[in-house]
């Protein structure tokens, strides 16, 4: 009996060990890939090339707010991320009125309010609504 009680004890400890090191490969990924920081330079929005606008996206992770140049204003809202979802806050901007670029910019936050997932392939990212269309597409600067 103390043999028993022995064993169990140790097949306990060991497989403990194991995950209270939080090492389980797919787990790390998943985090991983989530995990956004760092600027963007929005190359694309709804398939057309926007690069010569200077759109930015800048991801703060620690307080999960983003912020950014949207082609007139300087915006900032927050986003929240999980395992399964996405999403962007209401943006607020600055209030500067810029004739040429406020379509640009209307569509640019309609971008970010559709936004409900987001892909990551090396220095990109890729913002795409509930219908997996592709809204926005930045590089990482």
């Amino acid at each position: 009996m103390k043999y028993l009680g022995l064993l169990l004890i140790s097949i306990t400890l060991f497989s403990n060990c194991h995950s209270a090191n939080g090492v389980n490969p797919k787990n790390k990924e998943v985090k991983n890939q989530l995990e956004l920081e760092g600027k963007y330079l929005v190359t694309t929005l709804y398939g057309k090339d926007v690069s010569e606008h200077k759109l930015t996206l800048e991801f703060d992770k620690t307080n999960h707010k983003l912020s950014g140049f949207s082609g007139c204003n300087i915006y900032y809202c927050d986003y929240t991320i999980s395992d399964s979802s996405f999403s962007i806050g209401i943006p607020g901007a600055s209030k500067r009125y810029c004739e040429k670029n406020m379509e640009l910019e209307k569509r640019f936050f309609q971008a970010l309010s559709e936004t409900t997932i987001k892909n990551q392939k090396s220095n990109l990212v890729i913002l795409k609504n509930k219908d997996q269309k592709e809204t926005i597409i930045a590089k990482k600067t």
